[in-house]
Formats: structure tokens, C-alpha cells, sequence
């Protein structure tokens, strides 16, 4: 196969008489079988060019396959269905994203080094992405009549960690709100506030005790929403005042002090959807952007009517980093270095485009960042004002 330029793993691979021959040796060699079928999770056997030669029966399995020779010669992303499998010049492996898929990197780093290998890699399955696999990848090498081959396991732990991002995140919040209702109760009890100070405080406390109550409600919705089980709660809702609320909210918070954040007027906007999801998604996007940006710097929240859809962005100066543009979506995924995150981006996607029937993206472009969702605009009513 002629050199072909890719946009991470080396392109190039064995003729199908090449992979027969390869496939062959692995079942006549008996250990190597015995060895594939030993390991209690997903596994295959790889050439060198990072091809299937061999896959066990719980591979097979896992996938309802009859027939194992259907697989032989298509890579790993290929036979598990990644989105992005197709999306390079010579398949799983040679995309613009493989470039952070530890799947990929650990076989090639396995073959490079002659060691086993391990990683963590988010797989997207489906046409649009509806199925998300969190993965550990163990590679390692393998040596059949002197041809070398690669043993390559992956591990599901979706639900493991998932589990922990989910206590993460809820214990992060909700300590931190709890925290705020504890000290206003100890200015009560330990002073001795003025009338005027103990209304501020009274009115102080009920919202931190409504802002833990939504939190534990959308931890629930949360778990619900990746179950697939979420049905959301349509009501009638005025856009404008919503995202003024938003904008008021976050021109205050504690986390990024010292940000500003402005809400682009464009009359009044009366759509139907849930309203704590969209303020949850749209939340999210602004505490990203004023954490991206420096002291004194503004986030723009704008709303535009289009043909079909109404739009919602939340613009930042500044760009992200092409290796973090490849990931933002994906579970687990932050570009923060702290206990409890990594999850906001990933909800914006699941419950705008699941529960919403929205489309969450992002772009950036002109030395900005903006994050948008639209939404249908059926069964939505505009005013001008």
C-alpha cells in the first residue's frame, strides 16, 4: 500500500491473503487460543498493523457475531463501530481524534516497547453517537512462529466510572451549598443580627436550601437521563428573563469573581421546554466560559431566532486548544485539574440533545469560543419588544 499521510497511527495494511495466513497461524497455535479465550473480557489478536487476526468468544458475544472470519483484517474501532472509524484516510487509528484515544496509543506504544500497556478511552458507537463506552485497553505483546502480534483487552468500566464521577460531582456541589447554609446559621446563632441583617440572612438561607434541593433533583435527573428514562417537564418559559437570571447569577459567583458576563437583549422569547435543564445547560456553559477567561474579562449570552431553530451562545475570548476541542463531549472528560468536575460539558450534550431534542456544539474561531444549543422551534411563540 503506497505511504498514505494520516492524522495519528501509520497507515497501511495486510493483504487478505497475508491476514489468512496470520489468522490461521494463531488457530493452530494452541496456547495462543487458549491464552485469547482465558481473558475474561473483550479481546483480539492484532498484526503489527494494528489488524484483527483473532477475536474470542466473548467478543464475539458481546456483539452477537456468528461468524469471527467477518471480522478478520478490520481494526478495533472498525469492528467495535466507533463514529470515528471511517472518519481517517486508512480507517481506525489515522482520524484527527484518534490522536487521544489511549486505545490507540496503547497498542502503539506496546508495540514500540515490546511491554504490555494499559489506558482509558471513551468509544462513541452508533450513528449519532448515542452509546458512550468508557474503556481500559491493555496491550501487550505476543510473539506466534516468530511473527509479532499484539494481545489487546478491553475492560467496560462505563458504570464504574460513572459511579464516581457521579458521587464526585454530587458530593462537590452539594458540601459546597451545604457549606454556605451552615455558616449563615452560625452568624444567627453567634451574633446578634440587626432585623434588617436577619431578613438578608432568612433570605440568604432559602436559597442556598432551593439551590440544594435542585441539586439533589438533578443529580436524579442526571441518572435518569444516561438510563434513558428522563422525561422532561415542558412548560411555557420567557427566554429573556431566564438568561437575564443566568447572567445575574454568575456576575456574582463566588468561583470566578472579578468576571463579568452580559446578556445580548433581543426581545422577549416565550419557548416551551424544561426549565431547570435549560438552565442547568445553559448555567454550565457561562461557568465554563468566565472560568476560561481572565479577571475583567466579559462572557457574552446571546439568543437568535433562526428558520428552524432558536439558538442560545455563550461567547468567550480566548480558544481552546485543538487536544481539548477533540474531548470536551466525552464523560469524564475536564480540562480542569480538580476533584468533582468533568462532567458539565458531557451533561450539556446529554440532556440538549437527548432529553431536549436540541443540538449542542461549540466553535472556535476569531480568537473566541462560543458554545451554542438549539432547540426546535415548534410550539414556540416570539414577541418583539
Amino acid at each position: 500500500m503506497p505511504n498514505i499521510e494520516t492524522f495519528f497511527a501509520p497507515a497501511g495494511r495486510a493483504t487478505k491473503d497475508v491476514m489468512h495466513d496470520q489468522s490461521q497461524a494463531i488457530k493452530e497455535a494452541d496456547f495462543a487460543a487458549i491464552l485469547l479465550d482465558a481473558i475474561p473480557t473483550l479481546a483480539m489478536i492484532l498484526n503489527e498493523n494494528r489488524q484483527i487476526a483473532a477475536v474470542n468468544n466473548r467478543f464475539l458475544q458481546a456483539f452477537a457475531i456468528v461468524d469471527a472470519s467477518l471480522l478478520i483484517g478490520r481494526r478495533p474501532g472498525e469492528a467495535l463501530g466507533c463514529i470515528h472509524a471511517d472518519q481517517g484516510p486508512d480507517g481506525c487509528g489515522t482520524a484527527t481524534n484518534c490522536s487521544v484515544c489511549g486505545a490507540v496509543r496503547a497498542i502503539l506504544d506496546s508495540q514500540k516497547s515490546n511491554s504490555q500497556i494499559s489506558g482509558e478511552c471513551l468509544i462513541t458507537l452508533g450513528s449519532q453517537g448515542e452509546t458512550s463506552l468508557e474503556l481500559e485497553a491493555t496491550a501487550s505483546p505476543l510473539q506466534v512462529e516468530g511473527r509479532n502480534f499484539t494481545i489487546f483487552a478491553l475492560k467496560d468500566i462505563s458504570a464504574e466510572k460513572r459511579k464516581q464521577l457521579l458521587e464526585r460531582t454530587f458530593f462537590h456541589d452539594v458540601i459546597n451549598t451545604a457549606g454556605g447554609i451552615r455558616g449563615l446559621a452560625c452568624l444567627l446563632v453567634d451574633e446578634d443580627p440587626s432585623r434588617e441583617a436577619e431578613k438578608q440572612y432568612q433570605l440568604l438561607m432559602k436559597t442556598l436550601s432551593g439551590n440544594l434541593i435542585e441539586e439533589l433533583r438533578h443529580q436524579r435527573r442526571l441518572i435518569a437521563a444516561e438510563a434513558g428514562e428522563y422525561v422532561p417537564q415542558l412548560e411555557e418559559v420567557d427566554l429573556s428573563q431566564m438568561l437575564q437570571e443566568i447572567s445575574d447569577l454568575y456576575t456574582h459567583h463566588e468561583r470566578v469573581p472579578g468576571r463579568f458576563v452580559e446578556l445580548v437583549p433581543s426581545g422577549t422569547c416565550l419557548v416551551h421546554t424544561d426549565p431547570p435543564v435549560l438552565r442547568r445547560i445553559v448555567g454550565n456553559m457561562v461557568l465554563n466560559a468566565m472560568e476560561a477567561v481572565a479577571k475583567g474579562e466579559k462572557v457574552l449570552i446571546s439568543y437568535h431566532r433562526l428558520l428552524e431553530t432558536l439558538r442560545i451562545e455563550v461567547s468567550n475570548p480566548g480558544e481552546m486548544p485543538p487536544d481539548v476541542q477533540l474531548k470536551v463531549f466525552k464523560r469524564s472528560f475536564s480540562s480542569k485539574a480538580k476533584v468533582g468536575r468533568g462532567i458539565g460539558t458531557y451533561s450539556m450534550k446529554l440532556f440538549g440533545e437527548r432529553s431536549l431534542g436540541g443540538k449542542v456544539g461549540f466553535n472556535c474561531a476569531e480568537g473566541r469560543t462560543t458554545f451554542f444549543i438549539e432547540l426546535p422551534r415548534a410550539g414556540e411563540a416570539t414577541h418583539p419588544r
